[in-house]
């Protein structure tokens, strides 16, 4: 009798083991379709027209994420990419028209997904509807440095937060108040043209963009200096580069500098010029601004993933 209770107790856990395996690998197997797989449920794209008649509208830009859906407005293709794979534009090279035309996609989630694929499922709509294809070589481009300038950073340490339960509240894993429609944030016009954004724990952003200079101007309440870096790679011009960051200053600091974007959009990936983008004047508002904050840009060649596009075709109409 005991050698049978011994057989059945065996016999029990080699089942339960079983099971327990044959579960983990549908789990896994679940979670890499999930992750991998996903697409939107149903997505538009529409080109957008830029001339004299239409001109670019920085409040209809970029990726917009919700809960159920995303908005992706006026982007070149290029930025798309650069968006669904965290790159920069610079690390991607195509035909002429990926940086140029510029295109307006509305897409809801499918059921049982979130924004947490949202990138995944927009690198598919990449491959399935533009046709995308692409491989990665390694290259060393010209970039930039972002250092101390000769006399020493002049830099207003950011103030306290406000002792308000919405700004006092840390941001969940994943959130973001950047770009996303369910954020707790509120974005104020103001009668000059400039709007300010209210970014919670991440302090606030006002914004004024030139038509004329094609030129943005950014007064940032709170940032650090990685993250200047990082904006600054979009304000070069013909020649925007990666922008580093080695100024070794810590910590968050009110920031004002011009973006000048150039007239017309860069052409990303191939010959650009090395110096810095101008105002009408002749000199380089981008330089009085890092020189009014003690700071300076310096050539640097870095070794990065270059994206090289090999097939690409223009979405059909919807």
């Amino acid at each position: 009798m005991k050698r049978i209770r011994n057989y059945l107790f065996c016999a029990c856990c080699a089942v339960c083991a079983i099971a327990i395996t044959l579960v983990g690998i549908g789990l896994r197997a679940s979670a890499q379709a999930t992750s991998t797989d996903l697409s939107f449920e149903v997505a538009t794209i529409k080109p957008v027209i830029m001339d004299a008649s239409h001109p670019f509208d920085p409040k209809h830009f970029w990726a917009h994420v919700y809960e159920a859906r995303a908005s992706y407005w006026s982007m070149t293709l290029e930025s798309l990419i650069t968006y669904a794979y965290g790159i920069h534009q610079f690390q991607v090279t195509g035909p002429g028209w990926t940086n140029a035309d510029s295109f307006d996609i509305e897409a809801r989630f499918p059921k049982g997904a979130g924004k947490e694929y949202e990138k995944k499922m927009l690198q598919a709509l990449l491959k399935d509807r533009f046709k995308l294809a692409f491989h990665i070589e390694k290259k060393e481009l010209d970039g930039y440095v972002l250092v101390v300038g000769k006399h020493g950073a002049k830099l207003r340490p950011s103030l306290p937060d406000p002792a308000k339960p919405e700004t006092d509240a840390p941001l969940k894993p994943g959130d973001s108040n950047v770009g996303n429609g369910h954020a707790k944030s509120e974005i104020t016009k103001i009668p000059d043209g400039s709007s300010t954004h209210d970014r919670g724990k991440r302090g606030t952003q006002t914004v004024k963009f030139d038509q004329e200079s094609w030129a943005t101007h950014y007064e940032v309440s709170k940032m650090t200096m990685e993250e200047l870096a990082g904006r600054l790679s979009g304000c070069l011009g013909s020649g925007m580069r990666k922008v580093e960051d080695q100024t070794g200053i810590k910590g968050n600091y009110q920031v004002a500098y011009d973006c000048p974007l150039g007239t017309p959009r860069p052409t990303i990936g191939r010959d650009a010029a090395d110096t810095l983008p101008s105002d009408p004047q002749g000199g380089s508002s981008l330089t009085q601004s890092l020189d009014a904050l003690g700071l300076k840009l310096e050539k640097h060649k870095m070794l990065l993933d270059v994206y090289v596009i090999d097939h690409v075709e223009k979405p059909s109409a919807n």
